[in-house]
C-alpha cells in the first residue's frame, strides 16, 4: 500500500470529504489547471488537525487554496494533496457585547478564513459596520485576502486585521496578534512562523456607521470595477504595481492591451488582467506573462513581478 492509499483510507475512516483525480480547473476562477491526485475539504479545525497529522505521517507536502482566485495551476498533474477551504471555516460572529455597539464604536468581528469576501461585506452592510468596503468586487476568501494583503489604493486587509488564528504545519494552534503580523504589499509574514501555516480565523476591527455612508463608500469601488473584465475567467490583477506606477498602464504602453497567446488574452478593459477566452492552457497564460515581462524590461527598464501564485 502506498502513502496515497494510506491517506485515502485515513480520510475515509474519519468521514473527511475528498475527491481523487480531480481537475483543478474546477477550483480556480480562471478555469485552468491539471488534475490533482487528491483534493481534501476540511470543514473545521478538528478535521484539519487530523489531515495535517495524516500527511506528516505519510511524508506528503501539500498545497493550500481558498477559492482559487489568485492561483494558476500548471497543466501537468499535481501529485501534492490539495487542501481546500472552500467548504469549511465559514463562521461570522461579533465579539463585543451589545452595550458596546452604540454610535461609531469599534466592533471586533471574528470570521472564518473560508468565508468569501462578498459574504463578509454583505454581513457588514446589513449590520452597519464600516471598514471593509474595499472588499467589494474581490472574489476570494478572507483567509486568502489576509495572506496576500489584498485591497485597493484606499485600504488593504492588513489595515483592519486585529489578529489571526493559525495552525502551523506541525499541527500547533496559535493566536497571532497584530504586532506579530508583518503586512507588506501583497504579502504577510508572521513573526516566528515559517511557511505552510493555515489561517483558520481572522478578527477584523470595524466601526459602526450609517448604512447610507457605507453605501457611498462602496459606490467608489463599484464604479472602478466597471473598468475591469467582470464576468470573464481571470485571476484578477496579474502583476504588482511598481512603486509610483501602474502595471496596467505600463502593459498598455508597451502594446499588449488586447494581445492574445492561444486562448489567453490581455483584457481590453484593463491591461493588468489576463483572461481565459474559453480553452486557454496554463502554458498560454505563462507565455503571455513572460512576453509582457521581457518587453517591459526591454522597452521601459521595468521589472514586473507577478502577484498571483503559480503552482
Amino acid at each position: 500500500m502506498n502513502n496515497l492509499d494510506n491517506i485515502i483510507n485515513g480520510l475515509r475512516e474519519n468521514g473527511i470529504e475528498f475527491i481523487e483525480n480531480e481537475p483543478m480547473s474546477l477550483y480556480t476562477s480562471i478555469k485552468i489547471g491539471g488534475k490533482c491526485d487528491i483534493i481534501i475539504f476540511p470543514k473545521d479545525e478538528q478535521e484539519l488537525f487530523f489531515i495535517i497529522r495524516l500527511l506528516k505521517e505519510n511524508s506528503r507536502n501539500y498545497i493550500i487554496i481558498g477559492r482559487g482566485t489568485n492561483t494558476l495551476f500548471k497543466d501537468a498533474r499535481i501529485s501534492f494533496p490539495v487542501i481546500s477551504f472552500k467548504k469549511g471555516f465559514r463562521h461570522i460572529k461579533e465579539i463585543d457585547s451589545p452595550a458596546e455597539k452604540k454610535g461609531n464604536s469599534k466592533i471586533s468581528l471574528r470570521v472564518g478564513s473560508g468565508v468569501a469576501l462578498p459574504t463578509v461585506l454583505n454581513y457588514a452592510v446589513k449590520n452597519c459596520l464600516s471598514g471593509c468596503e474595499f472588499f467589494f468586487g474581490i472574489p476570494g476568501t478572507l483567509g486568502g485576502a489576509v495572506r496576500m494583503n489584498a485591497g485597493s489604493k484606499e485600504s488593504v486587509a492588513g489595515n483592519i486585521v486585529e489578529s489571526i488564528e493559525i495552525i502551523t504545519k506541525e499541527g500547533v494552534k496559535l493566536n497571532i496578534e497584530k504586532k506579530d503580523l508583518q503586512f507588506s504589499y501583497r504579502n504577510l509574514d508572521v513573526n516566528g512562523v515559517g511557511e505552510g501555516y493555515f489561517i483558520t480565523g481572522v478578527t477584523l476591527s470595524l466601526v459602526r456607521a450609517a448604512r447610507s455612508k457605507i453605501a457611498d463608500n462602496i459606490n467608489v469601488f463599484k464604479e472602478r470595477k466597471l473598468r475591469q473584465p467582470l464576468g470573464e475567467y481571470s485571476l484578477g490583477c496579474i502583476f504588482k504595481n511598481p512603486e509610483g506606477d501602474s502595471a496596467g498602464k505600463i502593459i498598455e504602453e508597451i502594446g499588449f492591451k488586447g494581445f492574445s497567446n492561444g486562448d489567453a488574452a490581455v483584457s481590453n478593459k484593463h491591461a493588468n488582467f489576463i483572461i481565459n477566452k474559453g480553452r486557454a492552457s496554463a502554458e498560454d497564460i505563462l507565455g503571455l506573462i513572460n512576453n509582457i515581462q521581457k518587453t517591459a524590461l526591454l522597452r521601459k527598464g521595468i521589472k514586473l513581478s507577478t502577484e498571483i501564485k503559480i503552482i
